[in-house]
């Protein structure tokens, strides 16, 4: 990472910033390659994504209100990771079936991370972790789950189901007496 972060400061200073905080907002200083010569190319127009808008110099544009993001209620802290804890602490095999609904964001993403902080990038043995769900799952079911950690869906999820998993197991499968089916309105 050392030498991304040199290089990221190397094009920031040909561009006359110091700070990811002073590039914020400067469109202007972005331009399209003239060299793209793709039959698809042609007809990009990015003068509306790139306009700037009169704004007063007192307006910011940046964050300035951090961000709740409650992972201490999230279902990883408050099921998941006390539930595997015999996996995580003894690597003993962890099996369960746990419910779920769409707003429970990132399930698996916390206690992957415990896994990988205690075992390395190696992960723990093949389906050690073998959570089963039932329901409506949330944003980014399993996603970046480590080796180790099987995650099944009965049920539907939301986008990005099993992000980034590398050898870990994420799979979703239709629930067997669904509540409801989506139908016809009109």
């Amino acid at each position: 990472m050392t030498f991304v972060a040199q290089e990221v400061r190397e094009y920031m200073a040909q561009l006359g910033f110091r700070t990811f905080e002073e590039m914020v907002g400067h469109s202007e200083r972005l331009e399209m390659r003239r060299a793209i010569d793709h039959w698809k190319a042609h007809s990009l127009d990015f003068s509306r994504i790139l306009f700037q808008p009169q704004v007063p110099k007192t307006t910011l544009r940046t964050c300035q209100i951090s961000q709740e993001h409650n992972v201490e209620a999230s279902l990883d802290s408050t099921a998941l990771i006390p539930l595997c804890k015999p996996a995580l602490e003894r690597g003993e095999k962890v099996k369960a079936e746990l419910p779920i609904r769409n707003v429970n964001r990132v399930v698996g993403t916390t206690l992957g991370s415990e896994v990988t902080r205690r075992y390395g990038g190696r992960g723990l043995p093949e389906d050690t972790i073998s959570l089963h769900f039932r329901g409506s799952a949330g944003q980014s079911f399993g996603a970046f789950i480590p080796t180790g950690v099987t995650l099944t869906l009965e049920g539907d999820a939301n986008d990005y189901l099993g992000k980034a998993c590398r050898a870990a197991k994420s799979s979703s499968t239709r629930r067997a007496n669904p509540r409801s089916w989506p139908r016809r309105t009109s």
